[in-house]
């Protein structure tokens, strides 16, 4: 994981985050006669060939007297000094120890915080803090903070600890004066906030306010979410804006339909919608529902109640739209009915494939490239989206294996919660070199095709 954070006006930090699981790395003596393991670390940020920062070092674990003591993980924090602009980040793990090959890993990076304007530096989860004594690597602000590398948290972590930067908000609010900090989780899929996970502080506008603070999560259900800080004026204009994902997984919250009891359901337009046809009409809800709606839409339809699926069926668009829930189940309704026309199979309806999923949760592509003649590849499909959940030119690659249905199966896409396989171009390539390895980084390039060509153009 990393962060960007800014210092002045030569530029601005990317820091990254590595956790060392102690279970998969080997031990050995050192001079001391102690036990410790021994990782070479490479980092790069490069572009167009360029190499613009870089680190190479050996990082060693704490020494221990035998290799049967239980070890903990360890964490190391670096710091790049960057430019705003876009870069290829590439990392190298290599166990001194083993002679395994080495972890590699590629990331496209934008550092983009202009320190001129208000602004909110990226969202760092944190595993603990104190009060520094002595600066360091993990101090911020007069605080150690030790990172939590990793977006996702079990059911035995209670709390979500954070920290971040506000920047130049005096810019908009004169120095000293008021503003407030909202800080809540809302659904990953659809944007809906979560009302019990919502708190407010208020703060003195500054040209840097640091912020460090926690939400109770241990209620949180399972499921993918966006942790959000903002910062508003006392109109309650906004003024800047960060999200970060999380995925929660807590079992033990389970969906309750008693939540549904209160609500009354007359002189509504789910009054006129039949038993069976509401059945259908909540499978139709699945790609824009959260992990928690999934589940309770499963139970609502084994209930058997027609009014349980009324009442879950109106309560649902009234999230979306409290104004108006018929509208914008209209609305949807309607982008429903064109992925069933468009990318239904014979097996499927429309919305039930990778594509109608994909359509429905995201909406029309920006760009949509088929192709589907080419003779040394499987017919596959390019979706490019401009913008997308607070992200800029995502994609999504589409694969059909079989050749004669319209079944295309999403094989990779760099947006946030999908599935991403880095060798997906193997994975085309495999029509005519059904023994070519998937270990292999890149596909073969194969005379005729405009594979490479169209995905740099959607770059």
């Amino acid at each position: 994981m990393m962060a960007e954070f800014t210092g002045n006006q030569e530029g601005n930090f990317i820091e990254t985050y590595l956790n060392i699981a102690s279970k998969s790395i080997n031990y050995a003596k050192n001079s001391n006669g102690k036990f410790q393991s021994s990782i070479a670390v490479n980092m790069l940020f490069t572009r167009n060939d360029s190499v613009f920062a870089f680190e190479k070092y050996n990082l060693l674990s704490p020494e221990y007297d035998d290799t049967t003591t239980l070890k903990p993980n360890f964490i190391d924090v670096q710091r790049f000094l960057l430019k705003r602009g876009a870069y290829t980040f590439e990392l190298s793990i290599t166990d001194n120890n083993n002679s395994n090959k080495p972890f590699s890993y590629t990331q496209q990076v934008s550092v983009d915080i202009n320190p001129d304007i208000p602004s909110i530096a990226s969202v760092e989860l944190v595993d603990s803090y104190n009060k520094a004594e002595t600066p360091g690597h993990f101090t911020k602000n007069g605080f150690d903070i030790v990172p939590h590398v990793s977006s996702y948290y079990p059911e035995t972590i209670s709390e979500l600890t954070f920290y971040t930067e506000l920047y130049s908000i005096n810019r908009d609010i004169p120095e000293g004066e008021t503003f407030i900090i909202n800080t809540y989780l809302e659904a990953f899929e659809n944007g809906v906030k979560m009302q019990d996970y919502f708190r407010f502080n208020r703060s003195k506008s500054a040209k840097v306010v640091p912020v460090l603070g926690a939400l109770n999560i241990k209620n949180l259900p399972s499921g993918n979410y966006n942790f959000v800080i903002e910062a508003r004026d006392k109109e309650n204009k906004l003024i800047a804006d960060q999200r970060l994902f999380i995925q929660r997984s807590n079992p033990k919250v389970e969906a309750n339909l008693n939540e549904l009891n209160a609500l009354d359901i007359s002189r509504t337009f789910v009054e006129k919608i039949s038993s069976d046809s509401l059945n259908e009409y909540i499978k139709y809800l699945r790609p824009i529902s959260t992990r928690l709606e999934v589940e309770y839409a499963k139970n609502v339809i084994a209930s058997k109640e027609l009014l349980n699926k009324q009442k879950y069926f109106l309560s649902f668009w009234q999230k979306r739209n409290q104004p108006n829930p018929e509208q914008e189940w209209d609305n949807y309704h309607n982008l429903v009915k064109e992925a069933n026309r468009l990318f239904k199979t014979q097996s499927r309806k429309g919305y039930a494939t990778d594509r109608g999923r994909v359509y429905l949760q995201y909406g029309k592509p920006d760009s949509r490239m088929v192709f589907d003649r080419e003779p040394s590849l499987y017919p596959y499909e390019l979706w490019q989206y401009y913008k997308l959940n607070n992200r800029t030119n995502r994609r999504f690659v589409f694969l059909n294996t079989d050749l004669v249905s319209n079944n295309y199966n999403l094989i990779h896409s760099d947006a946030i919660g999908e599935v991403r396989d880095d060798r997906w171009q193997t994975r085309l390539n495999r029509r005519n070199n059904m023994y070519q390895s998937f270990d292999q980084e890149k596909a073969i390039d194969q005379f005729g095709t405009n594979l490479r060509d169209a995905y740099d153009i959607s770059r």
